[in-house]
C-alpha cells in the first residue's frame, strides 16, 4: 500500500501509538459498520477511520465494500479507474467471493483485493450484482437454523473471508454495509467480530437502534441453535468468529448549525474557543442517545467498562464533497485557505474517534 508520509505535527502522540499497540497486540479483529437507516454518513467515516489508521499509525487495513451500490468503492478510486473496473465482464469483487458457493464449489481460494490509492488501505471492491445473492442466503439460512451445513456454510461465507484477511495479517477489516436488515447484512453482521452504528441525530437514529438490537439478538439466537444442531460440529469449529458478535460503539454525526456561536474550553490547549450553536431540538434528541444505545444493545457491549460514545463529527462545509471529488480521504483534500482549517478539523475528528475506537478494542471482554 502507499501511504502519504505526515508532517511531525500530525504523527500520533506516544500515548496514542501505544494506545494502537496495545489494541494491535489482541491480534487482527473485523468491524462493521452499520445502521438499517440510510443517510447517516457512513461510508464517509468508514473511509475516513480506515485511513486514519492506515496513514496516520501505518496499521495494515483491508475494508470490503458490502454495499450492493458500491458507494465505498466509487469514492476511493479515480473515476477513469471506477468505469474501467465495472466496464470489464469478469473483474473480481466480493460478488466473486459469494459466487462460488451459489454453484456448489465452496469457498473462493483467493481474496480479490486491491490497493485503495491515497486512502493507503486495501479494498475489496463492491459488486452490484451482490444483491442477486440476497436470495441464496436468504434460502440457506432456513438450512442453517436447522444444523444444515450447506445453510451454515452459505451464512459463514464472510466469516471465511474474515479468517484468510487475518491470515493475510491484516491489524483491522472493516465492512461498508448497506441500510438495510436483510440476507446479506445478516451473514456480514454474524462473521464480525464487532459491529459501530454510525448515527445522525434524528428520532429515526433511535428507532433504527431498537431495530438492531432486537433483530441482531434474534439472528445471533438462531445461529447458536443452529451450530448447535449441525451434522458436522468440527466444521464449524474452523469457522470465525462463529457469530460471537459485540457492541463496540457509535458515531453521531451530520449535526445542523443554527447562527450564533457558543464559547468552550478546549480539551487540547486549555484554551476558550467559539463553536457554532447547534439547533435545541437537535441536542435534546443527542442526549437520549446514551440511554436509548444502552437499553438497546447494553447486552452486547464488549464491556461493561466501554464509553460508547466513539465520536461526534460535526458538519465539516465542502470537505465532504471535495474529498469524494478529488478521491481522497478528508486530511489529504488540496486547497487553501479555509481548507486548510477544515482538514486541521477533520484531523482531529478522525484521529479522535480513532483514539477511542482503539482504547474500546483494547478493553478486556465482558
Amino acid at each position: 500500500m502507499s501511504k502519504r508520509p505526515l508532517s511531525s505535527n500530525t504523527k500520533p502522540t506516544a500515548e496514542e501509538l501505544a494506545l494502537f499497540n496495545q489494541a494491535k497486540s489482541l491480534g487482527a479483529k473485523a468491524t462493521c459498520f452499520f445502521n438499517n437507516k440510510g443517510g447517516v454518513g457512513k461510508t464517509t467515516l468508514v473511509a475516513n477511520l480506515a485511513a486514519e489508521l492506515a496513514l496516520s499509525f501505518n496499521a495494515k487495513v483491508l475494508v470490503v465494500d458490502a454495499d450492493p451500490q458500491c458507494n465505498l468503492t466509487q469514492y476511493v478510486f479515480q473515476d477513469d479507474l471506477t468505469d474501467e473496473i465495472y466496464s470489464s465482464d469478469n473483474f473480481h469483487s466480493l460478488y466473486s467471493v459469494i459466487r462460488p458457493l451459489s454453484l456448489g464449489k465452496g469457498y473462493e481460494s483467493d481474496l480479490p483485493i486491491y490497493p485503495a490509492g491515497d486512502f493507503g488501505f486495501d479494498i475489496i471492491i463492491g459488486d452490484p450484482r451482490l444483491a442477486l445473492q440476497e436470495d441464496l442466503l436468504a434460502g440457506d439460512w432456513r438450512d442453517a437454523k436447522g444444523g444444515g451445513m450447506r445453510g451454515i456454510r452459505t451464512t459463514f461465507v464472510f466469516a471465511e473471508l474474515v479468517k484468510r484477511a487475518k491470515e493475510l495479517k491484516y491489524d483491522f477489516i472493516f465492512f461498508d454495509m448497506g441500510p438495510s436488515l436483510g440476507a446479506i447484512n445478516r451473514a456480514v453482521l454474524l462473521a464480525m467480530d464487532f459491529f459501530v452504528v454510525p448515527m445522525s441525530i434524528d428520532v429515526f437514529s433511535l428507532w433504527a437502534i431498537r431495530n438492531i438490537g432486537a433483530t441482531v439478538t434474534v439472528w445471533k439466537r438462531e445461529l447458536e441453535t443452529g451450530c448447535a444442531l449441525a451434522e458436522d460440529p468440527t466444521e464449524i469449529g474452523e469457522l470465525s468468529p462463529k457469530g460471537k458478535l459485540a457492541f463496540l460503539g457509535y458515531v453521531t454525526q451530520q449535526h445542523k448549525e443554527r447562527t450564533g456561536y457558543d464559547e468552550e474550553i478546549s480539551e487540547e490547549t486549555g484554551e476558550q474557543v467559539k463553536i457554532r450553536r447547534r439547533t435545541q431540538a437537535y441536542e435534546g434528541i443527542g442526549a437520549t442517545f446514551p440511554e436509548s444505545v444502552f437499553s438497546n444493545l447494553g447486552s452486547m457491549f464488549l464491556s461493561k467498562e466501554m464509553n460508547a460514545h466513539l465520536g461526534d463529527i460535526r458538519h465539516l462545509g465542502s470537505l465532504a464533497p471535495m474529498s469524494q471529488t478529488q478521491h481522497v480521504p478528508m486530511i489529504s483534500v488540496s486547497g487553501t485557505g479555509n481548507y486548510t482549517r477544515l482538514r486541521k478539523q477533520a484531523r482531529q475528528l478522525y484521529r479522535g474517534i480513532a483514539s477511542r475506537y482503539l482504547e474500546n478494542l483494547a478493553l478486556p471482554q465482558s
